[in-house]
């Protein structure tokens, strides 16, 4: 049972956080909660000054790494439970937490968020990791194509280019660009931008086809201002824990739902971006894998969590907002190749003989699809082989990492 004086300790993973890690921090030290509160931020070697702007509040520990160790460096926070010593003495400094919990730099909880989470964990004693409900921390504006397909190539607001940070609704499909994400936008779909306010326009950079964005016409290539006053905005669900596909793939459950819309079934899995742990739940299943560097670790910590008979519980009054893609920007090379990779990957230590063949299977299809959908539509030529050449660099990745995820499955 967690004592109602029990200490809280909150793990950061920095890695040139800007000015979002110092107010993810200070959320973490706002919160409501009866005990004491620990904030350990575990830093991958920044150059951005973030660190400084943290390391003398009050409450605050940070364990300084040489290098960038990824999602991984989570360990180093919680290494007194997981059999190994703290790094740079804190291990003197840090008390046993009746909490552990993981927080985004670029994320900030809500001051009752992990009051709410540990209430959970306090349930049942199998209940191991209690998943809030992560919104995205900005409203989103809903700018509809009609008239004809069209193909944009910037998105901005406020000076803030937004084209990955944007999702696409009934077909609006997203392709790595040389600067900046590509959005293929057919006659019909939706583009939700997220704003940071009503005062700012939206400026749209139309490369080709003729139809509207918003209802304002457009024909070939320009730049159109698309008014956010008149607009009703969203505020969105990112997350509501994950669930797996048919496919292995690690989905974010309730992604893209406006708040306040049901979520249907409970998602088995917790997301790595916000989530409260017993200590015990860490003691049985240890740290996170340090090969995924990024994305698919919280999947595979949270399947062994489950082979080892604990479960997961959502709470969707505990609430945690999140600046998404704000520094691992979604359709570059580093995400597309590790989000596949380790995809595959996870399949190989937790799915089934013939989840696996066919996942490595589709793998190997996909660059060839990709290829072939190049000659077709030569407008997206450069796109459609930027990511064949990504898929295809994951897939070799994945290979390589056969015989230790082999050797590693629950």
């Amino acid at each position: 049972m967690i004592r109602a004086d029990a200490r809280l300790r909150v793990i950061l993973v920095n890695y040139n956080g800007g000015e979002l890690l110092e107010r993810a921090v200070r959320s973490a030290l706002a919160s409501q909660w009866p005990g004491e509160i620990d904030v350990v931020v575990v830093d991958n070697a920044s150059t951005d000054g973030s660190l400084e702007n943290v390391e003398t509040i009050t409450g605050v520990s940070v364990i300084r790494r040489p290098s960038n160790e990824g999602f991984a460096a989570n360990n180093h926070g919680f290494a007194d439970l997981v059999g190994n010593e703290l790094e740079l003495g804190l291990g003197e400094s840090l008390h046993e937490p009746g909490v552990v919990a993981l927080l985004n730099p670029d994320a900030m909880v809500r001051p009752d968020t992990f009051r709410l989470l540990a209430a959970v964990l306090d349930e049942d004693k199998k209940i191991g990791a209690a998943s809030p409900l992560i919104v995205f921390d900005r409203p989103f504006v809903e700018l509809w194509i009609s008239g004809g397909d069209l193909v944009l190539d910037s998105i901005d607001c406020g000076g803030s280019e937004l084209s990955s940070q944007c999702h696409g609704i009934d077909g609006a499909e997203r392709l790595p660009g040389e600067r900046a994400p590509v959005w293929l936008c057919p006659n019909g779909s939706t583009l939700r931008v997220p704003v940071a306010g009503l005062g700012e326009n939206i400026m749209v950079g139309v490369r080709s086809g003729t139809g509207a964005v918003g209802g304002i016409d457009v024909s070939g290539p320009t730049e159109i201002s698309v008014e956010v006053v008149t607009r009703k905005s969203h505020r969105v669900i990112q997350n509501a824990g994950i669930r797996i596909g048919d496919r292995g793939v690690g989905i974010n459950h309730g992604f893209g739902t406006v708040v306040g819309e049901n979520l249907g079934a409970e998602a088995p899995l917790w997301c790595g971006a916000a989530v409260a742990f017993h200590p015990d739940y860490l003691r049985t299943v240890g740290g996170f894998d340090p090969d995924y560097f990024l994305y698919y670790e919280d999947v595979d910590l949270g399947l062994r969590g489950q082979a080892a008979g604990w479960r997961t519980k959502h709470v969707p009054e505990a609430v945690v907002e999140h600046r998404h893609s704000e520094r691992s920007t979604q359709g570059t090379e580093l995400v597309e190749v590790l989000q596949h990779r380790n995809r595959l990957l996870t399949l190989v230590r937790h799915g089934s003989p013939a989840e696996i063949a066919a996942g490595y299977a589709r793998a190997a299809l996909t660059p060839v699809s990709l290829a072939v959908s190049a000659v077709r539509q030569p407008g997206e030529r450069d796109e459609r082989i930027r990511l064949a050449k990504w898929r295809a660099k994951a897939l070799k990745d994945a290979v390589k990492g056969l015989p230790k995820a082999r050797s590693r499955r629950t």
